[in-house]
């Protein structure tokens, strides 16, 4: 009588295993996916970012521009100087947002669009691991007034990671 209700016992404990399991799974792949009805996340990039280094300082300012674009501009800032190192557009464009960098001097005729493939409060990560540089971005809101931008790619054969930590 003990073996049977032993035996019952583990059936049942391993079937809820497997439905949180399960249930885990497709949350992740639910999630995995970033949606264009969590656009308005991106409200947090709004206004002037800054990063000070010892030759100066790193400015990013965005600004939307509609219901379905972001629009950002990154300046190099040193001794009262500026020099704009790139653009980026954030867009909705059918059921995906796409990250679109176009860097100073490294003007591409076909656009660089990265997937966002995620999108939450906390920040996105956009991604084409096909393209050279970048081929992954994320942006992390670490608080209300800290956001930290990693860029990681390959440029000329050479693995590149930079990490710009913002504040407002």
């Amino acid at each position: 009588m003990h073996h049977q209700h032993l035996h019952k016992l583990l059936t049942q404990t391993a079937t809820r295993l497997l439905l949180v399991f399960a249930a885990s799974c497709a949350w992740q792949a639910a999630s995995a996916q970033a949606s264009v009805k969590d656009f308005p996340y991106l409200s947090k990039l709004q206004g002037t970012w800054v990063m000070n280094t010892r030759k100066g300082s790193v400015v990013e300012q965005w600004q939307q521009v509609n219901d379905s674009t972001w629009y950002g501009r990154t300046w190099r800032v040193a001794e009262g100087d500026s020099s704009l190192q790139q653009s980026v557009s954030l867009v909705k464009q059918g059921d995906a947002i796409y990250f679109m960098p176009v860097y100073t001097g490294h003007e591409t005729l076909v656009p660089v669009k990265l997937k966002v493939r995620v999108l939450k409060p906390i920040g996105f990560v956009a991604e084409d691991l096909k393209n050279d540089f970048p081929q992954k971005v994320t942006y992390r809101f670490s608080a209300p007034t800290v956001l930290e931008a990693r860029v990681q790619g390959t440029r000329d054969g050479t693995v590149e990671e930079y990490i710009f930590k913002y504040n407002k």
